[in-house]
């Protein structure tokens, strides 16, 4: 059961918050992208880092 929880919790790390302000700069940091950008990948395809990498490459 630790082990789910453990699973869950690496997980929920590895997506994309745009709360606090500071992680939601380092993401826009470390995807080349504006605030505005991020968060409208974020609204579109949602959390997950690889779906909104895919997303800006083609919106570019």
């Amino acid at each position: 059961m630790s082990e789910d929880a453990g699973k869950m919790m690496d997980h929920e790390q590895l997506l994309i918050h745009l709360e606090p302000a500071w992680e939601r700069r380092n993401w826009c940091n470390w995807l080349g992208c504006s605030e505005s950008e991020l968060e409208h990948a974020v609204t579109y395809v949602g959390h997950d880092p690889d779906n909104v990498r895919r997303f800006l490459r083609q919106a570019r």
